[in-house]
């Protein structure tokens, strides 16, 4: 199992790989603005990145790497499923990419943005929930403090976004995000 050092180093690698790759075009690093000619740059939030077989693409706000294979529309998972799905995710002898987890609740809500209309070309293909607005319920990793037992769940409904406790025998779908936990978003 990789260590934590091991799993930052891979998320620093894929940060500096936006880096060294656009070092003459200024960018967004991780909710950063950058500067070109003394103005700052609208540069997109989301980025599909080659690491992970193509199928990730890296939040620059937050700093999170994201699944492109939503498991939202398959048969909704126990808890344990849900855990074991993204434990699972990119195991594969000594060149394994693995740390996948379930998000905590302020990385998963923190997806619910207008960003996604402007790159909807780009990443329609891949059935976004925040860009679909579907019905499906997704676990997070977050307890949900005033009912002992549950977690939290959220749905990107047509009208809003949904939050509520459900308890652990519930059955939701799976996102899976690679990076350490949340511990406020800039």
């Amino acid at each position: 199992m990789l260590s934590r050092k091991t799993m930052l180093i891979t998320l620093l690698s894929i940060l500096l790989s936006f880096c060294v790759a656009g070092q003459s075009q200024a960018q967004e690093l991780c909710g950063f603005k950058t500067k070109q000619g003394g103005q700052f740059l609208d540069t997109p939030r989301f980025r599909q990145v080659s690491e992970f077989g193509g199928r990730a693409f890296l939040d620059m706000q937050s700093c999170l790497v994201w699944r492109l294979e939503i498991m939202a529309g398959k048969p909704a998972l126990t808890l344990d499923e849900a855990m074991r799905e993204c434990a699972h995710t990119g195991q594969g002898g000594p060149h394994g990419q693995m740390g996948w987890r379930l998000p905590e609740l302020a990385e998963l809500t923190s997806l619910d943005s207008e960003d996604w209309m402007k790159q909807r070309i780009e990443f329609d293909q891949f059935r976004i929930p925040p860009l679909i607005r579907t019905e499906a319920e997704f676990w997070t990793s977050t307890a949900w403090l005033g009912r002992p037992g549950s977690l939290a769940i959220v749905q990107f409904s047509g009208r809003t976004t949904v939050v509520r406790p459900v308890g652990l025998d519930t059955k939701a779908s799976v996102w899976c995000v690679l990076g350490y936990p949340a511990h406020g978003l800039r």
